[in-house]
Order: C-alpha cells, then structure tokens, then sequence
C-alpha cells in the first residue's frame, strides 16, 4: 500500500511540471516564463526538495533542474562555455524531459 501511496503522490506532484514543460513544448509560452516559472515552482516545491519523489522521477527532473540553471539566453549564450546551454538545447532537454515524466505516469 505504501508504494502505491507513494507512486500516487509522485503522479499528483508530477503534474504542474508536465503542464509547465507541455506549455513550453507546444511554444504556449517564451523560454524566459518557463524559466522562471520552472524555477519558482521547484523553489516552492517541498514534495521534490524534501527528496519524496520516486528515485528515478527525482534524477529526471535534478538533471533537467541542472539544464535550466545552465541555460542562458542566446545574447549572452557562450559557445566555449562547456556548463552553458541556449535556448534550442533547452527546449530539446525540455522535450526529453517532458516524455520521460509523461512515460512515468
């Protein structure tokens, strides 16, 4: 019972971050909203920072975490900077993203 309480929760949980990257995939929404509306809700999110997530849901969105803060806009994008990601990267990870969290509900 206790893992299908727990898988609940995370499907629960997962949802306004499949919107969000639904949003940002379809091009509802320009990179700089999704950014800080991704930001804010994970800043917000006591269910993913308290380490509550299924292991596997929590790599997904730690690395996709580590993709938006690495990203930066195309103006101040820096081709030899190995740690930095522009828009096209971005809403690439986003999409792999987005079909990894779908897949897991």
């Amino acid at each position: 019972m206790v893992n299908n309480e727990s898988s609940l929760l995370d499907k629960i949980h997962l949802q306004k971050y499949i919107y969000l990257l639904s949003l940002f995939h379809s091009e509802k929404i320009e990179t700089a909203l999704f950014e800080n509306l991704f930001l804010q809700i994970r800043r917000e999110d006591n269910y993913w920072l308290s380490g509550k997530f299924h292991e596997n849901v929590s790599k997904v969105l730690d690395t996709f975490f580590l993709d938006v803060d690495a990203y930066n806009p195309d103006e101040l994008f820096d081709l030899n900077d190995k740690f930095n990601i522009n828009e096209v990267d971005l809403k690439k990870r986003a999409s792999e993203t987005l079909k990894k969290l779908s897949d897991w509900l």
